[in-house]
């Protein structure tokens, strides 16, 4: 285990570790797989079965550091049966989750474009039904008395009309690329993540996690 570092659980995939008194130094993700491809794809197996994970280990990751503001190194903690080691395995989980890192950060660019875009597309809908609100309300002024029912319906309508032309336009041409941004900050630190593997036999654990 690696000094001054802040150890992440992960339910039935990682054991719950002690805390250093220095953790400023990086984050700790322990996974348990049954396979180094687990970290990648689901893997086919019984249901049923108390090793079965149901997330991949690059989404428990993403889902982990998402969560956390830190931008201290990661180092992924990966163990697996003796028999799915090799001298080869760390290098090749390293390399791999490089790429999905660097081609979901891509995605994740080119989506957070597209809802700008469709922000802005929105307002094609969103004006006509702002300028329709705001001439509702300056049909209000003229409707007497002021304290009518009809004029403070009149005025309220058009309001809200007003707000709703241009809420959704702006909510996602600003907002919605967010999450699509802070995904790939978590990318990057899991793209250049240490990773160490150690073998590990499942059910050989005193206690479970």
């Amino acid at each position: 285990m690696m000094a001054g570092c802040r150890v992440v659980g992960w339910l039935s995939m990682t054991k719950a570790l002690g805390r250093s008194a220095d953790r400023r130094k990086c984050q700790v993700i322990e996974l348990r797989l049954m396979q180094a491809s687990d970290m990648f794809e689901m893997p086919h197996a019984d249901l049923f079965s108390e090793y079965r994970n149901f997330l991949t280990g690059v989404d428990f990751c993403i889902s982990e550091l998402r969560g956390r503001p830190s931008r201290r190194p990661v180092r992924l903690e990966i163990r697996l049966p003796p028999e799915e080691i090799d001298d080869g395995v760390t290098g090749r989980l390293a390399r791999t989750l490089r790429r999905y890192c660097d081609h979901r950060i891509r995605y994740n660019r080119r989506e957070g474009q597209a809802q700008r875009v469709g922000g802005v597309s929105a307002l094609r809908i969103g004006v006509p039904i702002t300028v329709l609100g705001l001439a509702l309300t300056v049909a209000a002024t003229r409707i007497r008395p002021s304290t009518s029912a009809a004029n403070i319906i009149t005025d309220h309508i058009g309001w809200v009309l007003a707000w709703i032309g241009l809420w959704f336009p702006i909510d996602q041409f600003l907002f919605y690329p967010l999450a699509y941004r802070r995904e790939s900050r978590v990318l990057r630190l899991l793209a250049t993540a240490e990773i160490d593997v150690q073998p590990h036999r499942p059910g050989t654990d005193a206690e479970r996690p």
